[in-house]
C-alpha cells in the first residue's frame, strides 16, 4: 500500500518542481522587459527594466503593450 502512495507522490512533487521553475524563468523574462519611465530629473522618459520600477512611478504604456495587474491606469 506505501510504495504506490510514495510513487505518487514523488511523481506530484516532481511536476511541481517543474512547473516552479518554468514559471521562474518566465518571471525573469517579463522582469527584463523594458518600458518607459518618466525621470523627473530630466523631464522626459527613460527606458528601464520592469524591475526596476517602484512605487508612484509614471510610466508611459504604447499600444498594445502588456500592463501587469498591479499598475493603476489614468
Amino acid at each position: 500500500m506505501l510504495p504506490p502512495l510514495m510513487f505518487v507522490v514523488t511523481l506530484s512533487m516532481i511536476k511541481d518542481a517543474y512547473e516552479d521553475y518554468k514559471r521562474s524563468l518566465s518571471d525573469k523574462k517579463e522582469n527584463e522587459t523594458q518600458i518607459m519611465r518618466y525621470d523627473h530629473s530630466t523631464k522626459h522618459f527613460k527606458k528601464i527594466s520592469w524591475k526596476d520600477i517602484k512605487v508612484g512611478d509614471i510610466v508611459k504604456v504604447e499600444d498594445e503593450q502588456f500592463v501587469p495587474a498591479d499598475i493603476v491606469l489614468l
